[in-house]
Protein backbone atom coordinates (compact mmCIF):
# COMPACT_ATOMS: atom_id res chain seq x y z
CA UNK A 1 0.00 0.00 0.00
CA UNK A 2 3.17 2.64 0.64
CA UNK A 3 4.61 4.18 -1.88
CA UNK A 4 6.78 1.45 -3.22
CA UNK A 5 7.92 -0.44 -5.94
CA UNK A 6 6.69 -3.61 -7.21
CA UNK A 7 8.13 -6.99 -8.17
CA UNK A 8 8.06 -9.06 -11.27
CA UNK A 9 4.61 -10.82 -11.70
CA UNK A 10 3.99 -13.47 -14.08
CA UNK A 11 0.84 -13.10 -16.17
CA UNK A 12 -0.90 -15.40 -17.75
CA UNK A 13 -0.84 -16.23 -21.42
CA UNK A 14 -3.61 -14.34 -23.28
CA UNK A 15 -5.01 -12.31 -20.84
CA UNK A 16 -3.28 -9.48 -22.75
CA UNK A 17 -4.90 -7.71 -25.61
CA UNK A 18 -2.65 -5.21 -27.37
CA UNK A 19 -5.56 -4.40 -29.60
CA UNK A 20 -6.45 -2.35 -26.09
CA UNK A 21 -3.63 -0.13 -26.01
CA UNK A 22 -3.99 2.84 -27.78
CA UNK A 23 -5.76 6.20 -26.76
CA UNK A 24 -5.97 9.82 -26.92
CA UNK A 25 -4.66 11.15 -23.18
CA UNK A 26 -3.79 14.22 -23.73
CA UNK A 27 -4.78 16.84 -21.02
CA UNK A 28 -7.86 18.34 -21.59
CA UNK A 29 -8.01 21.06 -18.64
CA UNK A 30 -10.87 19.43 -16.66
CA UNK A 31 -11.74 21.05 -13.54
CA UNK A 32 -12.75 19.10 -10.37
CA UNK A 33 -16.29 19.10 -8.98
CA UNK A 34 -17.78 17.26 -6.43
CA UNK A 35 -21.25 16.27 -7.79
CA UNK A 36 -19.45 15.21 -10.96
CA UNK A 37 -16.15 13.05 -9.91
CA UNK A 38 -16.90 11.97 -6.37
CA UNK A 39 -19.07 8.59 -5.68
CA UNK A 40 -18.26 8.08 -1.93
CA UNK A 41 -19.98 6.05 -0.24
CA UNK A 42 -18.99 5.18 3.53
CA UNK A 43 -17.37 2.01 4.57
CA UNK A 44 -18.86 -0.79 5.41
CA UNK A 45 -16.47 -1.64 8.44
CA UNK A 46 -13.81 -0.30 9.98
CA UNK A 47 -10.87 -2.12 12.32
CA UNK A 48 -9.47 -0.53 14.63
CA UNK A 49 -5.89 -0.93 16.25
CA UNK A 50 -7.63 -2.81 18.66
CA UNK A 51 -8.75 -5.13 16.54
CA UNK A 52 -5.17 -6.08 15.32
CA UNK A 53 -3.85 -6.30 18.83
CA UNK A 54 -1.96 -2.93 18.66
CA UNK A 55 -1.85 -0.20 20.56
CA UNK A 56 -3.72 3.11 19.35
CA UNK A 57 -1.30 5.31 18.08
CA UNK A 58 -1.01 9.26 19.37
CA UNK A 59 -3.30 10.34 15.94
CA UNK A 60 -5.96 8.02 15.84
CA UNK A 61 -7.49 4.47 16.96
CA UNK A 62 -8.30 3.79 13.19
CA UNK A 63 -6.56 0.76 11.89
CA UNK A 64 -7.82 0.97 8.49
CA UNK A 65 -11.13 0.29 6.29
CA UNK A 66 -12.90 -1.84 4.20
CA UNK A 67 -12.65 -0.77 0.18
CA UNK A 68 -15.00 1.74 0.17
CA UNK A 69 -16.37 3.90 -3.04
CA UNK A 70 -14.81 7.55 -3.73
CA UNK A 71 -14.34 8.26 -7.58
CA UNK A 72 -16.69 8.28 -10.01
CA UNK A 73 -15.90 6.44 -13.36
CA UNK A 74 -15.06 10.30 -14.70
CA UNK A 75 -12.80 11.25 -12.18
CA UNK A 76 -11.17 7.09 -12.86
CA UNK A 77 -10.55 8.42 -16.17
CA UNK A 78 -9.32 11.91 -15.56
CA UNK A 79 -6.86 10.68 -12.97
CA UNK A 80 -5.79 7.90 -15.91
CA UNK A 81 -5.48 11.09 -18.58
CA UNK A 82 -3.90 12.79 -16.33
CA UNK A 83 -1.18 10.20 -15.28
CA UNK A 84 -0.33 8.23 -18.82
CA UNK A 85 0.35 11.80 -20.45
CA UNK A 86 3.21 12.29 -22.47
CA UNK A 87 4.49 15.04 -20.02
CA UNK A 88 4.44 12.63 -16.84
CA UNK A 89 5.56 9.41 -18.38
CA UNK A 90 8.16 12.19 -19.80
CA UNK A 91 9.49 13.63 -16.34
CA UNK A 92 8.05 11.38 -13.63
CA UNK A 93 8.25 8.32 -14.15
CA UNK A 94 11.01 5.95 -11.73
CA UNK A 95 11.62 2.02 -13.08
CA UNK A 96 13.45 1.19 -9.56
CA UNK A 97 12.54 -2.97 -9.75
CA UNK A 98 11.77 -5.48 -12.25
CA UNK A 99 7.90 -5.89 -12.73
CA UNK A 100 6.74 -2.17 -12.06
CA UNK A 101 7.02 1.42 -12.35
CA UNK A 102 6.15 4.37 -10.58
CA UNK A 103 4.97 7.88 -11.47
CA UNK A 104 5.74 10.55 -9.01
CA UNK A 105 5.43 14.20 -8.27
CA UNK A 106 3.17 14.88 -11.24
CA UNK A 107 0.80 17.21 -9.31
CA UNK A 108 0.19 20.13 -10.11
CA UNK A 109 2.20 20.90 -12.70
CA UNK A 110 1.32 18.05 -14.92
CA UNK A 111 -1.43 16.66 -13.42
CA UNK A 112 -4.16 19.61 -12.02
CA UNK A 113 -7.29 17.63 -12.14
CA UNK A 114 -5.38 15.25 -9.47
CA UNK A 115 -3.63 18.26 -7.57
CA UNK A 116 -7.84 19.56 -7.27
CA UNK A 117 -9.20 16.51 -6.42
CA UNK A 118 -6.49 15.60 -3.77
CA UNK A 119 -6.55 19.22 -1.97
CA UNK A 120 -10.68 19.44 -2.36
CA UNK A 121 -12.63 20.61 0.95
CA UNK A 122 -14.96 17.57 0.47
CA UNK A 123 -12.41 14.95 -0.04
CA UNK A 124 -10.00 16.29 2.78
CA UNK A 125 -13.43 15.62 4.63
CA UNK A 126 -13.79 12.14 3.69
CA UNK A 127 -10.47 11.14 4.90
CA UNK A 128 -11.05 13.03 8.30
CA UNK A 129 -13.80 11.95 9.68
CA UNK A 130 -12.78 8.47 8.92
CA UNK A 131 -9.54 8.77 10.35
CA UNK A 132 -11.19 10.55 13.64
CA UNK A 133 -8.44 13.64 13.25
CA UNK A 134 -8.15 16.17 10.25
CA UNK A 135 -5.66 15.02 7.55
CA UNK A 136 -3.98 17.21 4.81
CA UNK A 137 -1.78 15.96 2.15
CA UNK A 138 1.75 15.16 2.81
CA UNK A 139 2.93 16.85 0.27
CA UNK A 140 2.10 17.35 -3.16
CA UNK A 141 5.12 15.30 -4.09
CA UNK A 142 2.99 12.52 -2.54
CA UNK A 143 -0.26 13.22 -3.95
CA UNK A 144 -1.47 10.35 -6.40
CA UNK A 145 1.95 8.16 -5.87
CA UNK A 146 1.32 5.49 -8.62
CA UNK A 147 1.92 2.06 -9.09
CA UNK A 148 1.73 0.12 -12.40
CA UNK A 149 2.68 -3.37 -12.61
CA UNK A 150 4.08 -4.39 -15.49
CA UNK A 151 2.73 -7.16 -17.91
CA UNK A 152 4.20 -8.82 -20.88
CA UNK A 153 4.61 -5.09 -22.94
CA UNK A 154 6.87 -4.06 -20.02
CA UNK A 155 7.91 -0.63 -20.47
CA UNK A 156 6.82 -0.14 -23.77
CA UNK A 157 3.09 -0.93 -23.11
CA UNK A 158 2.93 2.19 -20.63
CA UNK A 159 3.46 4.36 -22.66
CA UNK A 160 0.01 3.05 -24.62
CA UNK A 161 -1.86 2.45 -21.42
CA UNK A 162 -5.47 3.24 -22.26
CA UNK A 163 -7.77 5.74 -20.73
CA UNK A 164 -10.54 3.75 -20.31
CA UNK A 165 -9.09 0.57 -18.40
CA UNK A 166 -9.43 -2.97 -19.78
CA UNK A 167 -11.60 -5.70 -19.07
CA UNK A 168 -10.69 -8.89 -18.31
CA UNK A 169 -10.10 -11.52 -21.20
CA UNK A 170 -12.32 -14.96 -21.46
CA UNK A 171 -8.81 -16.83 -20.08
CA UNK A 172 -8.25 -13.75 -16.65
CA UNK A 173 -12.27 -14.54 -15.91
CA UNK A 174 -11.39 -18.56 -16.21
CA UNK A 175 -8.44 -17.77 -13.59
CA UNK A 176 -10.61 -15.60 -11.53
CA UNK A 177 -12.86 -18.24 -11.17
CA UNK A 178 -10.65 -21.17 -10.95
CA UNK A 179 -8.75 -19.19 -7.88
CA UNK A 180 -12.31 -18.04 -6.01
CA UNK A 181 -12.45 -21.37 -4.39
CA UNK A 182 -8.51 -21.62 -2.53
CA UNK A 183 -7.98 -20.24 0.68
CA UNK A 184 -5.75 -17.70 1.33
CA UNK A 185 -2.73 -18.18 2.29
CA UNK A 186 -0.27 -15.75 3.97
CA UNK A 187 1.41 -13.29 0.57
CA UNK A 188 4.46 -15.59 -0.89
CA UNK A 189 7.28 -13.39 0.10
CA UNK A 190 9.27 -14.84 -3.04
CA UNK A 191 6.85 -12.45 -5.10
CA UNK A 192 5.07 -10.03 -3.24
CA UNK A 193 3.90 -6.38 -4.70
CA UNK A 194 5.95 -5.15 -1.92
CA UNK A 195 7.91 -6.21 1.24
CA UNK A 196 6.81 -6.32 4.47
CA UNK A 197 7.21 -2.78 5.63
CA UNK A 198 5.62 0.42 7.38
CA UNK A 199 4.80 3.21 5.16
CA UNK A 200 6.29 6.72 5.11
CA UNK A 201 3.82 8.77 6.29
CA UNK A 202 1.23 8.79 8.65
CA UNK A 203 -1.83 8.00 6.72
CA UNK A 204 -2.48 6.73 2.92
CA UNK A 205 -5.81 6.48 0.20
CA UNK A 206 -5.03 3.90 -1.98
CA UNK A 207 -7.32 4.19 -4.89
CA UNK A 208 -7.70 1.04 -7.58
CA UNK A 209 -7.78 2.79 -11.27
CA UNK A 210 -8.21 -0.68 -12.87
CA UNK A 211 -10.95 -2.85 -13.43
CA UNK A 212 -10.79 -5.48 -10.59
CA UNK A 213 -13.89 -7.54 -11.03
CA UNK A 214 -12.13 -10.52 -12.10
CA UNK A 215 -9.11 -9.80 -10.69
CA UNK A 216 -7.14 -12.66 -8.94
CA UNK A 217 -4.77 -11.42 -5.88
CA UNK A 218 -3.97 -7.99 -4.96
CA UNK A 219 -5.31 -8.01 -1.53
CA UNK A 220 -3.42 -6.04 1.01
CA UNK A 221 -2.49 -8.59 4.32
CA UNK A 222 -1.61 -6.75 7.74
CA UNK A 223 0.48 -8.05 10.55
CA UNK A 224 -1.37 -8.10 13.74
CA UNK A 225 0.11 -7.27 17.31
CA UNK A 226 0.17 -11.25 17.83
CA UNK A 227 2.16 -12.55 14.41
CA UNK A 228 -0.90 -13.77 12.89
CA UNK A 229 -2.13 -11.96 9.85
CA UNK A 230 -4.77 -10.57 8.38
CA UNK A 231 -6.32 -10.09 4.96
CA UNK A 232 -8.06 -7.17 3.63
CA UNK A 233 -9.84 -7.53 0.08
CA UNK A 234 -8.65 -5.48 -3.31
CA UNK A 235 -10.66 -2.63 -3.48
CA UNK A 236 -12.59 -2.77 -6.91
CA UNK A 237 -11.75 0.69 -9.95
CA UNK A 238 -12.79 3.89 -7.92
CA UNK A 239 -13.06 2.69 -4.70
CA UNK A 240 -10.63 3.42 -1.89
CA UNK A 241 -8.75 2.20 1.29
CA UNK A 242 -7.70 4.36 4.13
CA UNK A 243 -4.64 3.27 6.28
CA UNK A 244 -2.51 4.16 9.49
CA UNK A 245 0.62 2.67 6.83
CA UNK A 246 2.77 4.32 8.82
CA UNK A 247 2.05 2.13 12.05
CA UNK A 248 0.96 -0.89 10.41
CA UNK A 249 3.52 -3.70 9.00
CA UNK A 250 1.74 -5.12 5.91
CA UNK A 251 2.49 -6.18 2.53
CA UNK A 252 0.76 -7.02 -0.62
CA UNK A 253 -0.59 -10.10 -2.44
CA UNK A 254 0.15 -10.24 -6.84
CA UNK A 255 -2.17 -10.29 -9.61
CA UNK A 256 -1.41 -13.21 -11.35
CA UNK A 257 -4.56 -12.76 -14.37
CA UNK A 258 -5.43 -9.26 -15.44
CA UNK A 259 -3.67 -6.82 -18.46
CA UNK A 260 -2.50 -4.36 -15.79
CA UNK A 261 -2.68 -2.97 -12.20
CA UNK A 262 -3.09 0.52 -11.61
CA UNK A 263 -3.07 1.81 -8.10
CA UNK A 264 -2.54 5.26 -6.92
CA UNK A 265 -1.64 6.16 -3.59
CA UNK A 266 -2.10 9.32 -1.68
CA UNK A 267 -0.01 10.54 1.48
CA UNK A 268 -1.86 12.55 4.57
CA UNK A 269 0.03 13.82 7.80
CA UNK A 270 -1.80 15.36 10.58
CA UNK A 271 -3.43 18.91 9.90
CA UNK A 272 -2.68 20.10 13.37
CA UNK A 273 1.13 20.95 13.98
CA UNK A 274 1.30 20.30 17.15
CA UNK A 275 0.54 16.38 17.02
CA UNK A 276 2.97 13.67 16.72
CA UNK A 277 4.39 14.17 12.86
CA UNK A 278 6.20 10.94 12.44
CA UNK A 279 6.81 11.10 8.44
CA UNK A 280 9.88 9.94 6.60
CA UNK A 281 11.52 10.31 3.46
CA UNK A 282 12.93 6.60 3.85
CA UNK A 283 10.49 5.00 1.25
CA UNK A 284 10.69 7.49 -1.49
CA UNK A 285 14.04 9.02 -1.95
CA UNK A 286 14.94 6.43 -4.93
CA UNK A 287 12.34 7.23 -6.41
CA UNK A 288 12.30 10.97 -6.62
CA UNK A 289 13.48 13.56 -7.94
CA UNK A 290 15.79 14.80 -4.80
CA UNK A 291 15.71 18.65 -5.70
CA UNK A 292 11.91 18.91 -5.51
CA UNK A 293 11.45 16.37 -3.03
CA UNK A 294 13.91 18.36 -0.72
CA UNK A 295 12.55 21.44 -1.14
CA UNK A 296 8.95 20.30 -0.81
CA UNK A 297 10.33 18.58 2.26
CA UNK A 298 11.86 21.23 3.92
CA UNK A 299 9.41 23.97 3.56
CA UNK A 300 6.64 21.76 4.80
CA UNK A 301 8.80 21.02 7.52
CA UNK A 302 9.81 24.76 8.50
CA UNK A 303 6.17 25.72 8.11
CA UNK A 304 5.22 23.41 10.91
CA UNK A 305 7.94 24.62 13.13
CA UNK A 306 6.39 28.43 12.43
CA UNK A 307 3.87 27.11 13.39
CA UNK A 308 4.62 25.34 16.85
CA UNK A 309 6.71 28.65 17.62
CA UNK A 310 3.64 31.03 16.55
CA UNK A 311 0.90 28.88 19.26
CA UNK A 312 3.95 28.98 21.75
CA UNK A 313 4.47 32.44 21.73
CA UNK A 314 0.52 33.27 21.64
CA UNK A 315 0.16 31.12 24.77
CA UNK A 316 3.04 33.11 26.82
CA UNK A 317 1.43 36.48 25.44
CA UNK A 318 -1.96 35.42 27.04
CA UNK A 319 -0.46 34.13 30.34
CA UNK A 320 1.69 36.97 30.52
CA UNK A 321 -1.48 39.32 30.24
CA UNK A 322 -3.54 37.31 32.49
CA UNK A 323 -0.57 37.61 35.03
CA UNK A 324 -0.19 41.10 34.98
CA UNK A 325 -4.05 41.69 35.38
CA UNK A 326 -4.18 39.56 38.18
CA UNK A 327 -0.95 41.08 40.12
CA UNK A 328 -0.14 44.06 38.89
CA UNK A 329 -2.19 47.04 40.75
CA UNK A 330 -2.19 49.48 37.63
CA UNK A 331 -2.93 46.27 35.62
CA UNK A 332 0.43 47.49 32.79
CA UNK A 333 2.77 44.75 31.69
CA UNK A 334 6.44 45.74 31.73
CA UNK A 335 6.99 44.84 35.03
CA UNK A 336 5.20 41.57 35.81
CA UNK A 337 6.55 39.99 39.46
CA UNK A 338 4.51 36.79 38.34
CA UNK A 339 6.64 33.79 36.40
CA UNK A 340 5.38 33.34 33.42
CA UNK A 341 7.70 31.21 31.48
CA UNK A 342 8.44 27.90 32.87
CA UNK A 343 12.02 26.83 32.84
CA UNK A 344 11.00 23.04 32.90
CA UNK A 345 8.40 23.83 29.82
CA UNK A 346 10.90 26.02 27.62
CA UNK A 347 13.28 23.03 28.27
CA UNK A 348 10.90 20.25 27.07
CA UNK A 349 9.65 22.18 24.33
CA UNK A 350 12.84 23.20 22.76
CA UNK A 351 14.17 19.90 22.96
CA UNK A 352 11.22 18.66 21.13
CA UNK A 353 12.00 20.99 18.46
CA UNK A 354 15.59 20.20 18.20
CA UNK A 355 14.50 16.50 17.80
CA UNK A 356 12.23 17.73 15.00
CA UNK A 357 15.23 19.96 12.98
CA UNK A 358 17.60 17.11 13.46
CA UNK A 359 14.52 14.78 12.10
CA UNK A 360 14.13 16.95 9.13
CA UNK A 361 17.74 16.73 8.04
CA UNK A 362 18.59 13.08 8.88
CA UNK A 363 15.48 12.38 6.39
CA UNK A 364 17.42 14.21 3.94
CA UNK A 365 20.10 11.74 4.17
CA UNK A 366 22.73 14.12 6.42
CA UNK A 367 24.52 12.34 9.46
CA UNK A 368 22.67 12.78 12.71
CA UNK A 369 24.87 14.67 15.57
Amino acid sequence: MAPSALIEIPFAQGSFNPQQTTSSKQGSGVQFSAAKHLAYSPPSSILTMKDLALEPTALSPIATTEPFPLLSHEAVLQHRRDLFSKDVLDNCLHHTRPGSVQLRGMAPRYAPFIHQFWHSPEVLKIVSDIAGVELVPAMDYEISHTNVQLGPGGLDAVRNTTVEPPEATAEAIKRFEQDKPKKQEVTDQTKPIIEWHEDSHPWVCVVMLSDARHMSGGETELMKGDGTTLKVKAPQMGCAVLLQGRYITHTAAPVTNMPERVTIVTSFRPKNPLLVDDTTNKNVRNKSHLTELYYQWTTYRLDVIAQRARIAADALKERYAKNVAESDAEGKPGLCMVETVSLEEIKKWSEEMIKYIQDTTKEMGLPSQ
